[in-house]
């Protein structure tokens, strides 16, 4: 390393970009050697994706006929017909012959892969769709049996394809055996042979398209019944078929599997209800030749764009590693969030001429972030403020007219002793509102609430009484001047004043949970609507002056919601709570101080 660090830059910078060179050329041979897998990952999924396609198909078919051994159940007739056996006149006869044949042409018409079904009876009566050789049939489909189905729910057989014919055309066949049972005896009434149009199966799957080098078959006991590739189909041998086996049933179904000394990527699905197991096969080198032919055109220009970025990149890098060095030093200064203060960066006339722009530039931009700041900075205050300043404007003044409404009136009509507390008591809420700052503590809040609530209850005699639940020590709490009132005075012309019981408002003040005060004022009187509610709600929702005009009649409530946001910031305000003809409920969330907190704790401990 000592050595190394005394070779000369542009040294240092040639072997950098060789060493990178060759990692680069160690990366491609791994993203090689994944990509490789994560194909043959790929195509595992793909090719698992199509055989459960083909299963759901092929299982489609098979609910479509399975449920003909039910035909006993749904049909009365045939019920009748498959019970009495073959003692029954010759006219009852013929007619259940055609009625049958008639039944059975239907079944087959509606589903396009059954070719022929025959009913054979416990007492050896025979009907089909093909009457004339339905024995024959069924005699060569009980040869041909190959796999039965015992679950407790139905007893299937099926056979192996065998090649037959119907009505002297000849077909490749499949045929399913149901038994027909008696439920309610456990007596067995006869079978249903139901032949299949495998050909027609073969020629589905052949239509089904193949990517290059993919491949299906189909396997049951036997071997191998059906082939997209018959040349390696005719070399999945003994060996071959048993490791399918194996690989469908311990596993995931996925693998590979020699054929001819040829790996093959392989899916088998076990299809349980025929005993049947499909495959999809593709050859694993077509894959990986086509993936390595992408890959050494991909490392080919990566080799040859790292060579001129090697040649190209020394040369350039001796002139402005220099300064951009420095100007890195200067703008990780400047992007440090630690450093309050934005750094320029020193101009020097021996930087190339692209150097001292960026420099003039960066310098510039330095000085408009600044100058941005403090004018943001100082919009900020001033909207606070002006925000600020207008709510304070806005609160509500209906109590100051009526209580100087109520002192004219009495002073014209009567000499009453209540003008000197109305007098006093509005000249203390004026005084409290001239005087001090906007933080006020809660106690403080409350003397101020208490003119207010005097003067209302002269002008609403015996109508309400207010009561006070205070945590001790909450009245040193701080909060905002005038967030109080304003509620106070909704309870009692929207609550209150409504109503003709004498009204109750309770005002209290706590800690919740999570250490936050909560102020709450709480009357008894008409309640919100739930429409109402619901438009109050969004009111509260809504930004700083977009509302204003448009909810009037509810500027003191928005005033305090918006004030406590603006002031303590958005987590804070009002939540409204309200039920018809119950009352209403209105709760202030404050942050407290530190200070505040411990005197809470510590009123608590003395109490």
């Amino acid at each position: 390393m000592k050595k190394i660090r005394k070779w000369s830059f542009r040294m240092q910078l040639t072997a950098s970009l060789l060493g990178c060179l060759f990692f680069s050329i160690v990366i491609i041979a791994v993203c090689l050697m994944l990509n490789i897998r994560e194909t043959e990952r790929s195509n595992q999924a793909h090719i698992a994706r199509q055989n459960e396609q083909w299963a759901t198909e092929v299982a489609f078919m098979l609910a479509g006929i399975d449920k003909m051994r039910f035909l006993h159940f749904a049909d009365d007739e045939v019920k009748r017909i498959v019970t009495e056996g073959e003692h029954k006149s010759q006219e009852q006869a013929v007619f259940d012959e055609q009625y049958m044949s008639r039944l059975l042409d239907v079944l087959c018409t509606t589903n396009a892969d059954v070719l022929r079904i025959t009913v054979v009876t416990e007492s050896g009566v025979i009907y089909g769709n093909y009457v004339e050789d339905s024995g024959s049939s069924v005699a060569l489909a009980r040869r041909h049996l190959l796999y039965k189905r015992k679950d407790g729910r139905s007893n299937m057989s099926v056979t192996d394809v065998y090649e037959g014919a119907i009505n002297l055309v000849p077909y490749s066949l499949l045929t399913f055996c149901y038994p027909f049972s008696d439920i309610a005896h456990g007596d067995s009434l006869g079978t249903i042979y139901i032949d299949i149009n495998f050909g027609a199966m073969r020629e589905r799957f052949d239509a089904l398209q193949n990517e290059k080098g993919w491949s299906r078959y189909v396997l049951n006991k036997n071997g191998v019944i059906y082939a997209s590739d018959r040349n390696l189909g005719d070399r999945i041998g003994v060996q071959e078929q048993e490791e399918i086996r194996k690989l469908a049933q311990t596993g995931d179904g996925n693998g590979r599997l020699e054929i001819d000394r040829r790996s093959y990527v392989i899916h088998a699905e076990y299809v349980e209800a025929l005993d049947w197991y499909f495959i999809q096969c593709v050859q694993r080198s077509s894959f990986i030749s086509e993936e390595m032919s992408r890959i050494y055109l991909l490392a080919f220009w990566i080799i040859l764009l790292l060579c001129v970025e090697i040649s190209v990149g020394t040369f350039l890098m001796k002139r402005i590693s220099a300064p951009i060095k420095e100007l890195s030093l200067v703008m990780s200064q400047a992007a440090t969030k630690e450093k309050k203060e934005l750094h320029r960066m020193e101009y020097r006339r021996e930087y190339p001429v692209e150097i001292q722009e960026i420099t003039l530039g960066y310098n510039a931009m330095i000085g408009r972030i600044q100058e941005n700041i403090i004018r943001e900075y100082e919009n900020v205050l001033n909207q606070k403020k002006t925000e600020l300043q207008m709510l304070q404007y806005q609160i509500n003044p209906h109590f100051l007219y009526n209580t100087l409404n109520v002192v004219s009136s009495i002073a014209r009509l009567h000499e009453i002793p209540y003008i000197p507390d109305i007098s006093e008591s509005l000249s203390r809420i004026f005084s409290y509102n001239v005087k001090g700052g906007q933080v006020v503590t809660l106690q403080q809040e409350l003397d101020n609430l208490q003119n207010y609530i005097r003067i209302q209850m002269i002008r609403f005699p015996e109508k309400f009484e207010v009561s006070y639940r205070m945590e001790p020590g909450m009245e040193h709490c701080r909060i905002l001047k005038f967030l109080l009132q304003p509620l106070v005075e909704n309870a009692i012309d929207h609550g209150i004043a409504e109503k003709r019981r004498k009204g109750l408002i309770v005002i209290g003040a706590w800690r919740n949970s999570a250490g936050e005060a909560e102020i709450v004022i709480e009357d008894n009187g008409a309640g919100i609507p739930e429409k109402e509610l619901a438009r109050l709600r969004r009111m509260l929702n809504e930004e700083a002056g977009a509302a204003v005009e448009e909810h009037a009649g509810e500027i003191g409530l928005r005033n305090v919601h918006m004030r406590v946001r603006n002031y303590y910031g958005v987590p804070y305000g009002i939540v409204l709570e309200s039920e018809q003809d119950s009352g209403t409920r209105v709760k202030i969330t404050l942050p407290m101080l530190k200070a505040e907190t411990t005197q809470v704790e510590n009123r608590k401990k003395e109490s």
